[in-house]
């Protein structure tokens, strides 16, 4: 039995994440509402760690000018926006003098060991111009994604860990809840992605590896109720995923 998952299954998976989101919707109504009335005309954005570039395009109306960080040229390749520099670059690696009213880090923080984070959050506040705002987006420690998690590893990063490292450095900040999601038009395609999820986010490699063979049918099994679970009335397959959208302002 394989405990990896095949090319088409990694299609599948980035598919549904990319087509079924609404975290981009949830970040361009925030900034809308809450920081966009604050900063000045023709604002500029940095966003870090854009991935395939929605969030960028559903802010692209407000900003005279948008830097993009990702160093995965095959996730951002198609993106094509006026007014956009893109770097295939890391936030550890990139240096640039230019200073931002709105610097946006969306589900990147997953990536960066935890002993990292304080750096890495005084990083982005050093691209931050005063007066502007940096906003970070992590998955909530609730819901239904984070309880899927919390049933293969105790160790999830959340936002939860975020609002612990901010309130240690004592740097102000706002929190605001959110509704994320993702859905699938069948069962395979949902327990796709419940997989990925799992083998991705709960296990290490080695992990995986040490796994007997009944020790892998019982973690598919486990999945694949999950999966059962997200099917509604209709049909259709929704897995929610609460996410907190924190706002920092820079002095």
């Amino acid at each position: 039995m394989s405990i990896t998952m095949s090319p088409r299954d990694y299609a599948t998976a980035f598919r549904l994440l990319s087509l079924t989101a609404r975290h981009h919707e949830n970040i361009g109504r925030v900034v809308e509402e809450r920081i966009l009335p604050r900063l000045p005309e023709r604002p500029s954005l940095l966003d870090v760690g854009a991935g395939p570039g929605k969030v960028a395009e559903r802010l692209a109306p407000h900003f005279a000018s948008l830097t993009l960080l990702e160093p995965n040229r095959e996730q951002i390749g198609a993106l094509a926006l006026e007014r956009t520099k893109i770097f295939h670059d890391t936030l550890e690696t990139w240096s640039s003098p230019e200073r931002y009213d709105l610097v946006l880090c969306s589900h990147v923080l997953y990536h960066v060991p935890l002993q990292d984070w304080g750096g890495f959050i005084d990083r982005l506040l050093s691209f931050v111009r005063p007066g502007g705002y940096c906003v970070l987006v992590l998955g909530a420690a609730r819901g239904q994604n984070y309880q899927l998690h919390r049933d293969f590893t105790e160790t999830v990063i959340s936002s939860e860990q975020l609002i612990g490292t901010l309130r240690e450095k004592r740097i102000p900040h706002e929190v605001v809840a959110t509704m994320n999601g993702f859905s699938a038009a069948s069962f395979e395609e949902m327990y796709t992605l419940c997989r990925f999820f799992v083998l991705e986010d709960c296990f290490t490699a080695e992990k995986l590896k040490a796994l007997s063979q009944d020790e892998v049918r019982r973690l598919d099994d486990e999945i694949r109720l999950h999966a059962e679970r997200c099917r509604h009335s209709d049909g259709v397959y929704r897995l929610e995923q609460e996410e907190d959208v924190i706002i920092i302002p820079k002095p």
